[in-house]
């Protein structure tokens, strides 16, 4: 049975790469590919329901995924590893029904 959850992510990069991005509003080339594959890239057992990003704030980001496992976020969290940290969060009720 997935579950949904909801992982909350700042950039885990240093205080310059920041200056860099909120100055020319451009992200990295490498990280901008991460972005585009991400949804293609993750496990059978995990789909992507959602993502957000908060920009000029200090609020973090967001990602909503349905998640079979715990293996399923880790494999998020490796995936953007130096680029994103993740919190994850287990919803209520798991959401809804998606047959």
């Amino acid at each position: 049975m997935a579950i949904t959850f909801v992982g909350y992510y700042r950039p885990a990069r240093t205080d310059a790469d920041l200056k860099t991005w909120r100055e020319t509003g451009t992200f990295p080339p490498e990280f901008m590919a991460k972005v585009r594959a991400f949804p293609s890239q993750l496990p059978s057992t995990c789909k992507l329901i959602g993502s957000w990003a908060v920009m000029g704030g200090q609020a973090p980001g967001g990602t909503v995924v349905e998640a079979e496992s715990y293996d399923d976020l880790q494999f998020i969290n490796t995936y953007y590893a130096g680029w994103l940290e993740y919190d994850w969060h287990p919803t209520r009720t798991g959401g809804p029904d998606r047959s």
